[in-house]
């Protein structure tokens, strides 16, 4: 992933200015940020690894273009895309290794918020600027939870609607398989095949 070394601190104090994650923090906080490098500008490639499973990392992203996809044991469990979206804040939450593998859709921009950079600031500023974060943190994963609570129950729903609709039409056969061996034990026709074969193997 390239750094942008180019971007001024005004301009990605605006660009953060205009993301939910920082709402709660004043320009001259996101000054100080910035001032610490905690905050930096990236680029990824289409198809590039922005975030490898199993790696320990004090930093997550925010996505500013471009769309990543997230992949675990070699299946995709989630898709990411928009202006705003925080991806990778998982292992600095949890102090473990990556969950995933995130790899890039197409070409893009994030903000990489490097955490072991808030460490060194000044107190009361560092903890003011942690229960700042992990507050906003805590409220993107409770709507991202939601957010598959909400799609599981949606599938389970079609699910069990599904395998009730499969029984009903496995009845419905059944029930048409049943009539027709019915239908057929009840035709009597041995004295007429007696009859045609007779005719048949008649000289005349």
């Amino acid at each position: 992933m390239e750094r942008l070394h180019g971007a001024q601190a005004g301009d990605l104090r605006a660009l953060m200015r205009g993301l939910p994650l920082w709402a709660d923090f004043a320009d001259e906080d996101l000054d100080l940020l910035l001032a610490a490098g905690a905050i930096r500008l990236c680029r990824f490639a289409a198809g590039e690894t922005v975030v490898e499973e199993g790696n320990y990392e004090k930093s997550f992203f925010v996505l500013l273009g471009g769309a990543v996809r997230a992949i675990r044991g070699g299946r995709q469990v989630a898709a990411m895309a928009g202006p705003g979206t925080v991806f990778g804040e998982m292992s600095f939450i949890l102090g473990k290794g990556r969950t995933a593998t995130v790899v890039a859709d197409g070409p893009g921009e994030c903000l990489v918020v490097d955490m072991g950079y808030v460490d060194f600031l000044p107190s009361p500023e560092r903890e003011d600027f942690l229960i700042r974060i992990f507050r906003r943190l805590a409220a993107i994963v409770s709507d991202r939870l939601g957010s598959a609570n909400a799609r599981k129950a949606a599938l389970l729903t079609a699910m069990r609607e599904r395998r009730e609709a499969l029984r009903a039409h496995v009845a419905r056969e059944r029930e048409t398989l049943l009539n027709l061996r019915r239908e057929l034990s009840a035709l009597d026709t041995a004295d007429d095949e007696e009859v045609l074969r007779q005719l048949l193997d008649r000289r005349f």
